[in-house]
């Protein structure tokens, strides 16, 4: 999926909908961290800051993950964000380009954050 946004720019919803609806239905009800970080991960598209896919995606992993490890997995997300973001600075630094304003894939986020949970976990 990953691969997918930085080539086309795109994340298909026939991709995310079903990962969201699966893990909703093996974690219903869900943790009360859960459902704010789906809240905080939308009010963050709301605000522009994020492409809907991007958030879908999140939103979809964060559904697949056990729920025991809910807390956890909250902090490992805001971490492999200012991780990037930081990585995504520095490079758009480096290569002249406007260090804010634009937008850009963020579904390779997920790749960092997918490792952090493997190594932790």
């Amino acid at each position: 999926m990953s691969l997918y946004d930085l080539r086309t720019h795109r994340i298909p919803n026939w991709c995310t909908y079903p990962l969201i609806l699966a893990g909703m239905i093996a974690h219903f009800p869900g943790h009360i961290d859960l459902w704010l970080a789906c809240f905080l991960l939308l009010s963050v598209w709301a605000s522009g800051w994020m492409g809907a896919g991007d958030v879908k995606l999140w939103m979809a992993v964060l559904w697949a993950l056990p729920d025991s490890n809910i807390p956890s997995l909250i902090l490992l997300v805001f971490l492999s964000f200012l991780i990037t973001s930081i990585i995504q600075f520095f490079w758009r630094f480096f290569q002249k380009q406007s260090l804010t304003g634009m937008k850009s894939p963020a579904a390779w986020r997920t790749i960092l954050f997918l490792l952090m949970v493997w190594h932790v976990h």
